[in-house]
């Protein structure tokens, strides 16, 4: 028996039990999560998450808030908006979208590596800490808001993003000798790399999720490598500031 894979971006539920929650997500959610990402809920604790780019992107001065996977809530909220649009076309909000998607474009460094955590925070720091810091989930989460926006408008802006984000990747991670020998933490990445191929049928994407899959488990742990490097780290700073007398 053959199975065959259905075009979510082309089905549509016309059953009114489902198609109730299609509207509230268009009309409720995510406008409501459009208000949190930019600080306007009062009851709610700030989210900062646009100003990050913002700050990134050297559109404004200040300081990164939030947790360290806080532009993951960014790129689902593209992705949603992405859903919603192949559901229900919307001027305004797909207005909205665009414009974000110019600040996060704005935000990608030269090399193509995107966070406005490290970019804004610890540049010095990037792919220091896979197992907590969350890098290569909040890359997937904005890799798949790029496929799911390119399939839902044909617009290729968000999508051209993610590809130099994902060469960035391709290239810093893996089996060479120049290359970091890790995985992620969170586990993310993998689906949207296949997604990613998907959509573009470039083979070193299906390489890197495999290679991604295949390092997991493998010994020595790359986490028990990682922790003691930056232990060595931590332990030279301690010893740089006896020297200079700042401890």
């Amino acid at each position: 028996m053959s199975v065959m894979e259905v075009d979510l971006h082309k089905l549509k539920i016309n059953d009114p039990f489902l198609g109730q929650y299609q509207q509230l997500v268009r009309d409720v959610v995510i406008p409501y999560q459009w208000d949190a990402l930019n600080d306007r809920i009062e009851e709610a604790d700030p989210s900062h998450a646009i100003e990050n780019f913002r700050i990134a992107a050297g559109r404004q001065e200040g300081e990164f808030y939030g947790m360290v996977f806080q532009d993951s809530d960014v790129a689902k909220w593209l992705e949603a908006v992405a859903w919603s649009l192949c559901q229900k076309p919307d001027a305004g909000l797909e207005k909205t979208a665009d414009e974000v998607i110019e600040l996060v474009a704005a935000a990608q460094c030269e090399d193509g590596y995107l966070n406005t955590y490290f970019t804004v925070k610890a540049p010095e720091e990037r792919w220091t800490n896979l197992a907590e810091c969350h890098e290569l989930y909040c890359a997937g989460h904005m890799i798949e808001a790029g496929v799911a926006f390119f399939q839902a408008t044909g617009k290729r802006r968000l999508l051209d993003v993610v590809c130099r984000l994902a060469d960035h990747i391709d290239s810093v991670f893996g089996p060479g000798d120049n290359q970091l020998h890790g995985y992620p933490g969170h586990p993310e990445i993998e689906l949207a790399l296949m997604r990613l191929y998907d959509v573009t049928q470039e083979p070193r994407y299906i390489a890197l999720v495999k290679y991604f899959v295949e390092a997991r488990g493998t010994q020595p742990h790359f986490y028990d490598i990682e922790y003691e490097k930056r232990g060595k780290n931590l332990l030279l700073e301690h010893l740089r500031s006896g020297v200079d007398g700042d401890g």
